[in-house]
């Protein structure tokens, strides 16, 4: 393409210190998204690289490189100067997917079109050799980029048998800025391969539903995943909500789209925790938004302190995020009652208690202790014996100890 060599002048220096060693022993070509990105002046995209060398060779040249993918012609090339790394696959054929996900032989090779023609999708296909700058297009990829059209490279139907992935790529495609679509034959094969998904890990799964959802489009791509049948497999019983996306909280995410959903919240976190490896603090998190009721919560003094103290840091933006998505802004009031002065401690410990009332330590010494906490927290309480005159209004010798609240929110 004519201009496409310019490209070139892109390259950050320690790209081009790696690029200039892989060449100076044998062909070299920047392949895959940072092609397609420079083409579209989209910056950002990793600098991938194929090249005609064998890993052995690559690892030769950058000996603190990382090989956990050599056995499929991937290195991860690390250099003493950078904490970067950059992918680096040898030319190779491949023969067999029988799990749907990893070849089942590779051979090395030099030929870069062969190369290319078992990338996914012809936007992907496309290389920029080093250092001529000389561009291969052999699939049609930059009209297709021109174009916003996701079209597999050859057969769609064996694409998609050779790695599940690629169909969860393709959705992340729709979500991309730009207003991206699938090519007829493509959709009507990923329609056709939804079960694949069955061969791809809940890790990978999680990692492209992440990078979807922070997308600008990225409720396009939910909508036809929902069409295409593949929503309900991932999240069985999740509902989808006009304006969901973009969003980067995956706990938020989930807790609108099982809201009003008739699964229940502990299978739900069972099945977010399953089928998107969602993380442990995610899986809590979520658990803590199913509980609310957005129109009630964080109404009063008493309870935006308990608030202040009782919900992690790092919780506190999801759960406003949630509340903004129902309209509640719950800013103002969160400024006007700041945290207790006190602190988050209980002023009263357990010796001092027992001492106090008589009650000798077991579970209703811990249960007063632990509402005379709440009670202080809700007060905003400061000393130790304003916390002890409120025995005054507790029957602590004769009330079930099981009815006093202890320090929770909501």
């Amino acid at each position: 393409m004519e201009g496409a060599p310019n490209l070139l002048a892109g390259l950050d220096e320690d790209s081009l210190h790696v690029l200039n060693r892989l060449s100076s022993e044998g062909g070299t070509w920047i392949v895959g998204g940072w092609v397609r990105d420079a083409l579209a002046s989209v910056p950002g995209a990793d600098v991938d690289i194929a090249t005609s060398l064998s890993p052995d060779q690559v690892v030769g040249l950058f000996p603190d490189s990382l090989t956990h993918g050599a056995r499929f012609g991937t290195i991860c090339v690390r250099t003493p100067k950078s904490n970067r790394t950059w992918e680096v696959t040898s030319l190779r054929t491949e023969a067999g997917y029988t799990d749907g996900r990893r070849p089942d032989v590779v051979k090395f090779g030099e030929d870069i079109i062969e190369d290319l023609s078992r990338r996914d999708f012809t936007v992907n296909s496309m290389a920029i050799a080093f250092p001529s700058g000389d561009f291969l297009d052999p699939f049609e990829g930059m009209a297709d980029l021109g174009s916003r059209v996701i079209r597999t490279v050859g057969d769609p139907s064996k694409r998609f048998s050779e790695d599940g992935l690629r169909i969860l790529r393709a959705y992340r495609f729709i979500a991309s800025p730009g207003g991206w679509f699938l090519d007829k034959g493509t959709e009507s094969a990923i329609r056709d391969c939804i079960g694949m998904i069955s061969s791809v890990s809940a890790e990978r799964i999680g990692s492209e539903f992440r990078r979807m959802i922070k997308l600008e489009s990225g409720g396009e791509s939910l909508r036809l995943m929902r069409d295409h049948g593949l929503l309900e497999k991932i999240l069985p019983g999740a509902e989808l909500i006009e304006g969901l996306c973009p969003t980067s909280d995956l706990a938020v995410a989930m807790a609108l789209m099982y809201k009003e959903s008739s699964v229940d919240a502990v299978v739900a976190s069972e099945t977010i925790k399953s089928n998107l490896k969602a993380t442990k603090e995610e899986v809590s998190i979520f658990g803590l938004l199913m509980t609310l009721h957005p129109s009630t919560s964080l109404t009063s003094a008493e309870e935006v302190r308990r608030f202040h103290v009782y919900v992690p840091p790092n919780w506190k933006d999801s759960v406003i995020a949630y509340l903004d998505w129902f309209g509640v802004d719950r800013t103002e009031v969160l400024r006007e009652v700041p945290p207790p002065r006190a602190g988050a401690a209980p002023l009263v410990d357990g010796n001092t208690l027992s001492e106090y009332t008589g009650i000798e330590p077991g579970v209703r010494l811990g249960r007063l202790k632990g509402h005379l906490h709440r009670l202080q927290i809700e007060r905003d309480l400061t000393h130790q014996n304003e916390v002890l005159g409120l025995l005054g209004e507790i029957d602590f010798a004769g009330e079930d100890h099981f009815g006093w609240k202890s320090l929770s929110w909501p």
